[in-house]
């Protein structure tokens, strides 16, 4: 770019001024990193940008300024200061106004055009209703000449009023935005860039820096479809949605959007482990007990400690949002489409008959994905129909996916007690006894088939006073369920419209002079 010397120099004395856009952000659970990119034509030698209305929440030590276009550029100092309200509210002003000005005068200028090009149309019709004394021929070519002038005129005024179209939306966005910076003043930051460069050229300039008034969390909507056709017997459609939220105050239009599960809140090293002493417990001497023990405060010093640490994830992903997108600086969460997973399931309907006799659908499955998923809320839908809210863990691919789908109102169960008993046996050693046998009976009102999973528990013991005896047990049956001492659980097929059962019992044995535990 070739510039004269004196003009050269008073160039690099003023400084390049421009209004901060953010054009890419990436978002943490925690926070935000925004990034500012802008192209500049600048002359040899040294020079300041300075970037205003940056979120009063950057982070200083957050920034990172980088230069490029330009080989051998340098920078020689970044400052970032604060622009208070009346600073700000005057600058902005001052811009939209000046803005405002323009596309109002040419709006002006469109406006006069029309108008003298409908005078052109009034003063041809004026002239034709006067022909005089005109021969036919005259008068044909009068009245061609008026059409023809009319249809060009009236074309001219469509092509003017159509150019007049996104003027009038700019006035209008821009009356707006004056309206909004006088109303909701705020304080903002400036940066000054002071650069150096051997040469004129593009100046390619990059800022990125931090700001916890931004943040996602990820939701859920999982969909199961029951009426599928092959083994599997149905399938999830889980999708998976970011909720995006940003405060700092200025809106994001068109951004390149990265969601990363990177968690600062959850520290960055484990937390001590420390030496367990033990020791037997000495007597003591009277004394007012303290309503803490001494395991308990020594338990709260621990916690104390490592509060502030949760366990960190194991996977650490990011999203990127194939489509750039727009966030408004709102309290209100964005939510944003992350992926979609199809997930073929085995669904079956469980109850436990001893707690409750209600049967709910559930779908199992195994989650495969090339990431995997954070933690969240997750909405359910069963074949079309919104039965309620529950919360998904964390999943990676290769791991089981379970989620319940709500009452299954087709099937019955009902519990049926066929021995209860307590009393005192022995000859030679008295022993109290109590037995219980329940059956469980379920009927299956719906159409078809359907898979039922009855879950129950047996009395577990931790003393040697006191055993445990199954009485009569249903087989097939899995015991110690997901490592449960004691709960058992019968997958069972019941066709449509007939009923199954399943037997549990027990039987509990305490010494005599020993009570028998309240069940």
């Amino acid at each position: 770019m070739k510039k004269h010397s004196l003009l050269a120099i008073a160039l690099s004395a003023t400084p390049l001024m421009s209004q901060a856009e953010i054009t890419a952000v990436t978002l943490y659970p925690s926070h935000a990193e925004l990034t500012w990119a802008h192209s500049e034509e600048v002359a040899s030698g040294t020079g300041t940008l300075e970037i205003e209305g940056l979120p009063v929440s950057l982070q200083d030590q957050s920034l990172q300024v980088g230069l490029e276009g330009i080989v051998n550029s340098q920078i020689r100092q970044v400052q970032v200061s604060r622009v208070e309200q009346a600073e700000f509210v005057a600058g902005e002003t001052r811009r939209l106004r000046d803005e405002l000005a323009v596309v109002s005068l040419r709006i002006q200028e469109q406006e006069d055009a029309i108008r003298a090009w409908n005078q052109q149309v009034t003063l041809m019709s004026k002239a034709a209703e006067s022909p005089h004394e005109l021969s036919a021929s005259e008068l044909n070519d009068m009245a061609t000449a008026l059409k023809n002038t009319t249809q060009s005129a009236l074309a001219e005024i469509r092509t003017i009023r159509e150019e007049m179209k996104s003027d009038i939306a700019l006035r209008d966005r821009l009356t707006r935005e004056l309206s909004r910076i006088k109303q909701g003043a705020r304080a903002t930051k400036k940066v000054r860039v002071h650069y150096e460069v051997p040469k004129s050229g593009e100046l390619q300039v990059t800022l990125r820096f931090q700001s916890p008034e931004a943040n996602w969390h990820s939701e859920y909507t999982a969909r199961l479809q029951t009426e599928m056709e092959g083994p599997s017997g149905g399938e999830v459609a889980l999708e998976h949605l970011a909720v995006v939220q940003q405060t700092t105050g200025a809106d994001w239009n068109n951004v390149d959007l990265q969601l990363s599960t990177a968690n600062a809140r959850r520290g960055t090293r484990m937390p001590p482990v420390y030496s367990w002493v033990v020791s037997p417990e000495q007597p003591q001497p009277y004394r007012a007990k303290s309503s803490v023990s001494m395991a308990d405060r020594q338990e709260e010093s621990i916690m104390g400690s490592a509060a502030v640490v949760e366990r960190q994830s194991t996977f650490t992903q990011s999203y990127r949002l194939k489509q750039s997108v727009d966030i408004p600086s709102s309290t209100s969460g964005q939510r944003l489409t992350v992926a979609e997973h199809l997930i073929p399931v085995d669904v079956a309907t469980w109850v436990a008959p001893v707690m409750d006799t209600t049967g709910y659908l559930h779908a199992t499955g195994v989650f495969r994905a090339e990431a995997p998923v954070p933690a969240g809320r997750v909405t359910l839908f069963r074949d079309g129909q919104s039965v309620g809210e529950s919360h998904l863990q964390e999943l990676a691919d290769g791991e089981e996916l379970t989620l319940g789908f709500g009452v299954d109102q087709g099937i019955r169960v009902a519990v049926v007690n066929e021995l209860e008993r307590s009393g005192e046996e022995g000859i030679w050693k008295s022993e109290n006894v109590q037995r219980r046998q329940n059956r469980f009976d379920i009927t299956n009102h719906h159409s078809k088939d359907v898979q039922v999973r009855v879950f129950d528990r047996l009395p577990v013991s931790q003393q040697d006073t006191l055993t445990v005896k199954p009485l009569e047990i249903s087989e097939p049956v899995e015991r110690n369920v997901d490592d449960k001492k004691g709960v058992l659980a019968w997958d069972r097929n019941v066709p449509a419209g007939e009923t199954v059962s399943v037997k549990s019992g027990f039987e509990i044995r305490v010494p005599e002079g020993v009570d028998l535990p309240p069940l």
